[in-house]
C-alpha cells in the first residue's frame, strides 16, 4: 500500500519547482504526475509545440499539511482488532 494517493495535497522537496504545493494526478508506481509541476514543452509535427505532462519520482514529494504549512511523513496504524489500517501524519499524529 502505497502512502501517497490521487488527490493528496503535496510540496515538491527537490528538482526544479522545488517548494511548489500542488495535489497529485495520479500515481503511476514510483512516480506520481502533481498538478501544475513538470509540464514540458514538446514539438509534435503538425501540431507545434504542444504542452505535456512528465512524472516526479515519489521519492522529491512530501505530504502537505495546509495548517501547519509544513511537509510530514506518513505512517500507517493498524486499529486495535488490527483488521484496518489507517494513515497517520507524524507531524501532528492526526488520521489522514
Amino acid at each position: 500500500m502505497k502512502k501517497l494517493r490521487k488527490g493528496d495535497p503535496v510540496i515538491v522537496i527537490a528538482g526544479k519547482h522545488k517548494g511548489k504545493v500542488s495535489s497529485i494526478g495520479r500515481v503511476d508506481g514510483d512516480f506520481v504526475y502533481v498538478k501544475d509541476v513538470n509540464i514540458v514543452k514538446k514539438a509534435k509535427k503538425g501540431e507545434g509545440f504542444v504542452d505535456k505532462h512528465l512524472p516526479c519520482h515519489i521519492s522529491n514529494v512530501a505530504y502537505y499539511l495546509a495548517d501547519q504549512k509544513a511537509p510530514t511523513r506518513i505512517r500507517f496504524e493498524r486499529s486495535a482488532d488490527g483488521k484496518k489500517k489507517t494513515r497517520i501524519a507524524v507531524k501532528t499524529w492526526k488520521v489522514i
